[in-house]
């Protein structure tokens, strides 16, 4: 059904004249009875106006499929930094409706897939209010710098370190992570999800167990075995075991871009500041060689971060300004809000250099 035939079903649903609606829209008669006859088709400016004095969505007015809803729902977590209460209303209410039968009417797509929408929509909701948690809870600080409830609001919101281990400990995702691994024991990914958990808690034992079980998967990245080998040292208070390890990865793994990217890591998870910047620029290297976007945005991501924290402002701007190139160059991303995170952020940033 094109769209003339649906505004003309739907009107007739309402109840409602083509001479209430064009003058509810502000057009003729003969405006509607061309649309309802597929003559011509209303101007997209008035499909606002249209699809509200009709009780719909502007998508209700096209028959979309499925897969082409779910598309513009992608498109519009990726694109959009806040949604508007209607946006998500009728993203959820769309999501939950078909839930229950997309796996058995969407043969050779992901199980699952529309929980995956959920969390992904759910997850757009909380980071666009967590920056509001985040900007008020400063402000109020500045106000009020002893008050404790802002202080646990800004660690709520930003993830910041907390001295209490209770709350800090990650034991309910620990728990899942376990559960996953014993029902999908062949999924490596998972392994290192938990590892990662167990290691922040300095769980080590079971870490170490993990670990060598991920080590005999066939889908195990051999590479970060010894990665996780470092860290598990680290996390163990046996520095020295943990460089030489960090040494070994360099000498095997020297044109790496992955290993490289995990060594860089560890130095700057250690405070050793210049070493990662060095280990980051041997992986832009391997980058121009071999192509590989993802590292590429990553390691761009650190250099920044780290140039900010010892004081480098004018190459931390550089960075986030090679993000931004990166971006538009190789995903075709002009807009939306990776660009506008980034854009705020050399904005910050700049105004940070002339304080200083």
């Amino acid at each position: 059904m094109n769209i003339g035939n649906k505004i003309k079903a739907l009107r007739l649903k309402a109840s409602t004249t083509q001479e209430t609606m064009a003058e509810a829209l502000g057009v003729s008669s003969q405006a509607i009875s061309k649309w309802e006859n597929n003559i011509c088709a209303p101007d997209i400016s008035l499909l606002p106006a249209i699809s509200e004095f009709l009780g719909v969505t502007i998508d209700e007015l096209f028959d979309l499929s499925v897969e082409q809803k779910l598309h513009r729902i992608e498109n519009m977590l990726d694109y959009e930094n806040e949604l508007t209460d209607e946006q998500f209303r009728n993203t959820e209410e769309f999501l939950l409706e078909i839930k229950d039968t997309y796996d058995d009417t969407s043969t050779g797509k992901m199980r699952g897939r529309i929980y995956t929408f959920l969390g992904h929509l759910y997850y757009h909701r909380m980071a666009s209010d967590s920056r509001y948690v985040s900007m008020y809870a400063r402000k109020a600080m500045r106000m009020h710098p002893g008050a404790k409830e802002d202080q646990w609001l800004l660690q709520k919101s930003e993830g910041a370190y907390v001295c209490d281990w209770n709350i800090r400990q990650h034991n309910s995702t620990i728990e899942f992570f376990k559960e996953l691994v014993k029902m999908n024991p062949e999924i490596g990914r998972n392994y290192l999800f938990l590892m990662d958990n167990l290691i922040a808690d300095h769980r080590t034992k079971e870490a170490a167990e993990y670990l060598e079980t991920y080590t005999g998967l066939n889908d195990s990245k051999k590479v970060l075995i010894p990665v996780y080998e470092a860290q598990i040292a680290f996390a163990e208070y046996r520095a020295d075991d943990g460089w030489k390890k960090v040494s070994e990865i360099e000498r095997k793994y020297a044109d790496n871009a992955d290993a490289l990217f995990e060594v860089a890591g560890i130095y700057a998870a250690n405070a050793r500041y210049e070493e990662a910047l060095d280990r980051y620029a041997k992986v832009e290297a391997i980058y121009k060689v071999n192509h590989n976007d993802h590292i590429c945005l990553d390691h761009l991501h650190a250099q920044a971060l780290i140039y900010e924290i010892i004081g480098k402002i004018e190459e931390a701007i550089k960075y986030v300004d090679l993000q931004i190139q990166f971006c538009k160059d190789e995903w075709n991303i002009t807009e939306g809000s990776e660009i506008d995170y980034l854009e705020n952020e050399k904005k910050r940033l700049i105004d940070k250099l002339k304080l200083d």
